[in-house]
């Protein structure tokens, strides 16, 4: 009936609009590098990027999954498949960028706060897919175009080249026993994948 078809939620299929995704990453992003995760609310977000609530959750489910989109950004993943540079350079420009989003106090701050939270909470979840899923596509993506140009050795299994990349990566990041350098993610990407010329 028309009158329950206009008061029912935004239609799920409406086109999302990209500036307003933008202005609500750089209103998590600003939020998330002045008070840390716990300023990240969906109210704080909503009246900095002056959208409503209910376009928020058009894009995300939650606060932390808007923080995690935020702090992703800053590693520029999602850029660096789409550069135009050679794809090993590329990859190791997006591990680098990785490693200052890391280093930096926002980095640090959600660190802590993942490595605080249990597996199953929404900050967690959070991480996982906004975050690490995400990054691991666009590493993933960069050495199939690395194979494809010849510039590394196929590896015998991407899954587990993945996985020796960012442990260590997530390894010193939640212990601090070490820095994560540009030249720690360099000599990491030399040791597992086999460069060729």
């Amino acid at each position: 009936m028309p009158r329950q078809a206009s008061s029912s939620p935004a239609p799920r299929g409406r086109p999302r609009d990209p500036r307003t995704r933008a202005a609500i990453l750089t209103a998590a992003r600003a939020l998330l590098e002045r008070g840390g995760l716990t300023s990240v609310t969906i109210e704080a977000i909503a009246q900095k990027a002056e959208v409503s609530r209910p376009t928020i959750y058009r894009y995300w489910p939650n606060a932390p999954a808007v923080a995690m989109a935020a702090f992703l950004e800053a590693t520029g993943a999602s850029d660096a498949v789409k550069s135009p540079r050679a794809p090993l350079a590329a990859l190791r420009a997006q591990l680098h960028a990785l490693a200052d989003a890391f280093t930096a106090p926002t980095g640090r701050s959600v660190a802590a706060m993942v490595a605080a939270a249990q597996s199953e909470t929404e900050l967690a979840k959070a991480f996982r897919n906004e975050f690490i899923a995400r990054n691991r596509d666009a590493t993933r993506a960069l050495l199939e175009r690395c194979v494809a140009d010849k510039s590394i050795a196929a590896p015998d299994d991407i899954e587990l080249s993945l996985d020796l990349i960012f442990g260590p990566l997530f390894y010193r990041l939640l212990m601090g026993h070490a820095p994560i350098t540009h030249g720690f993610v360099d000599r990491l990407i030399d040791a597992v994948i086999l460069t060729r010329g």
